[in-house]
């Protein structure tokens, strides 16, 4: 993906109150596409828990209303985060799946776990099967993750997506 369509995407869609306007600060930005209450918990779902069609995420645990998930997957999809095919068994069904640049934020989103479990440990709960796949180590962990994306991509997709960002 080209930044500068990237960059012309993020524009279509962030509202005049953003930090567009005011700060070329990188988190900023990046807050302005993924900093709301929803985004980073779809993406989570199509990165770790194999969702891929709207049902299934809208059977999320955090409770999205159906309104909400339709538009922040138009907005993930305008930033060029996911992406849509039809789904094989159906016109009426679609499958939603995570760019390149969406599949760069496993990262970013293992780290918000992590750092959330060891300061607030008391709240959160790792689902189990997650908890397992973690128990490997955090390489191993987001090999793992990514591997079971390519899988997906590969049979759905008929490629794999790259990621861009360097294996830590």
């Amino acid at each position: 993906m080209q930044a500068n369509s990237l960059i012309e995407a993020f524009r279509t869609m962030v509202s005049k109150n953003s930090h567009q306007e005011r700060s070329q600060c990188p988190i900023a930005f990046a807050l302005d596409i993924i900093g709301d209450h929803w985004s980073l918990l779809i993406i989570r779902d199509l990165l770790f828990q194999g969702k891929h069609e709207y049902k299934e995420l809208l059977e999320s645990d955090e409770g999205i209303s159906s309104n909400i998930l339709s538009d922040r997957l138009k907005k993930l999809q305008a930033c060029q985060l996911l992406d849509v095919i039809p789904h094989p068994d159906s016109n009426k069904r679609k499958l939603y799946y995570l760019t390149s640049a969406g599949k760069d934020l496993i990262d970013v989103i293992i780290d918000l776990g992590r750092w959330t479990s060891a300061h607030l440990p008391q709240e959160v709960c790792v689902d189990p099967n997650i908890q397992r796949k973690l128990d490997l180590g955090r390489k191993d962990f987001r090999e793992r993750m990514l591997n079971e994306l390519a899988d997906w991509e590969k049979q759905y997709l008929g490629r794999v997506l790259p990621t861009k960002l360097s294996k830590t």
